[in-house]
C-alpha cells in the first residue's frame, strides 16, 4: 500500500516536472533565438532505490521561423550552427542574431556581449552596413570582418545559459563552419521555434496525468485509512 503512495507520489512530481518545462516554453514564445525544451520520460537506476522513472528536458533544435525585419544588424542562420559570443566567463553561443553596436563601436548582442569573428572582435565603424550570407561585414563597401559561425558534433551537450544562450563543456570544442556552408540572412532574426498550440495541448495532458495521480494517492490513502481502522475490531 505505501509502494502505491510512493510510486503515484513520484509520478506527481514527474507531472509537475513536465509542467514546468511547457510553462517555460510558454514564457518564451516571443524569446529570438529560444528553442524549446521537450520533457522526456526515462527509466533510471538510484542508489538504495528500484528503477524509477524520471523527466529529463531535451533541448529542441529545430530551426524556428525565420522573420523579416529590414534590419541591417539583425542576422539569422538558414540551418545548423551559432553565432559566438565572447564573455568573461568563456565563450558562449546563440542563435539570436539581433545585435547592436555597443559604446565601444563592437558588434553585441542587446546584453552587450561582443560578437566574435574570424579575427576577433568586430568593430563596426560609422556607415551603411551590409552582411554577406557567408558572414562578411561591410561597411560603405569596407571589409570590417566575418561573423563567426561554429558547430558542435553533438548539441545535446551543450547547457543553457540564458538570453537564449548556451556554454559548451571543456571536451567539447566547436567547429568553425566554412565559408560555402555558412547561410546567414541579413535583415532577418529567427523566432522562437515553440508552437503554442501544441505546447498548449502537452499541459492540458500533463494536467490529466497530474489529476490521475492525485486520485490514486487518495484512493490509496482511503483504503489504508480503512485497513488501520479495523485491524484493531477483526475478530
Amino acid at each position: 500500500m505505501l509502494k502505491g503512495i510512493s510510486m503515484a507520489a513520484r509520478a506527481l512530481k514527474n507531472q509537475v516536472t513536465r509542467n514546468d518545462i511547457i510553462a517555460n516554453n510558454l514564457a518564451n514564445t516571443n524569446t529570438t533565438g529560444f528553442k524549446k525544451d521537450i520533457a522526456v520520460f526515462r527509466q533510471e537506476e538510484t542508489p538504495g532505490i528500484r528503477t524509477e522513472t524520471r523527466v529529463k528536458a531535451l533541448v529542441s533544435y529545430d530551426q524556428g521561423p525565420l522573420v523579416r525585419t529590414e534590419r541591417a544588424l539583425d542576422v539569422a542562420i538558414q540551418g545548423e550552427g551559432f553565432f559566438v559570443l565572447d564573455t568573461d566567463e568563456g565563450e558562449r553561443y546563440t542563435r539570436a542574431g539581433s545585435f547592436v553596436v555597443n559604446q565601444e563601436g563592437a558588434l553585441s548582442t542587446v546584453d552587450g556581449l561582443p560578437v566574435s569573428s574570424s579575427t576577433g572582435t568586430l568593430i563596426i565603424p560609422p556607415g551603411e552596413v551590409d552582411i554577406s550570407p557567408e558572414g562578411f561585414v561591410t561597411v560603405d563597401g569596407v571589409n570590417v570582418g566575418k561573423i563567426r559561425v561554429v558547430r558542435f558534433a553533438d548539441s545535446t551537450r551543450l547547457v543553457k545559459a540564458g538570453s537564449s544562450a548556451w556554454t559548451a563543456p571543456p571536451d567539447a570544442s566547436p567547429e568553425d563552419v566554412a565559408e560555402e556552408e555558412t547561410v546567414i540572412l541579413s535583415g532577418f532574426i529567427e523566432a522562437s521555434n515553440v508552437n503554442v498550440i501544441s505546447e498548449m495541448t502537452e499541459m492540458i495532458t500533463a494536467l490529466k496525468a497530474y489529476e490521475v495521480s492525485q486520485k490514486m494517492i487518495k484512493s490509496q490513502d482511503e483504503i489504508l485509512q480503512m485497513l488501520t481502522n479495523k485491524v484493531g475490531t477483526v475478530g
